[in-house]
């Protein structure tokens, strides 16, 4: 499972998403996080710019959008493209994600 934290600085979680410039993606693989990588958009790939396709986009095969804030307009992009939004008062990612694999394994248990 990929999972997208909006994180400009690459450490906490931000709102306002249609304007993030960036990114903490991680890979879920079981009980494990297999990556993370931060990734930095271009001002034509911010969100807020951008009117193409996921499918050609730096945060393509994303399944899960953990932000603290964004837009009706964006979250219905993302929910068309079949990414389920989180939208948190958190803003450690290392945390939620831990929360994550302990789901995931209590809902495998």
């Amino acid at each position: 499972m990929k999972v997208a934290f909006t994180s400009p600085n690459g450490k906490t979680i931000s709102g306002h998403a249609g304007k993030c410039p960036g990114y903490l993606v991680y890979d879920i693989a079981g009980d494990e996080v297999v990556s993370k990588e931060r990734i930095k958009l271009s001002k034509e790939q911010v969100f807020r710019n951008y009117s193409g396709s996921l499918a050609d986009h730096p945060l393509n095969g994303v399944q899960l959008f953990i932000t603290q804030s964004l837009g009706d307009g964006l979250q219905r992009k993302l929910a068309q493209e079949g990414i389920r939004v989180l939208v948190t008062e958190e803003s450690n990612p290392d945390e939620i994600v831990q929360r994550i694999i302990k789901v995931k394994q209590a809902s495998e248990a």
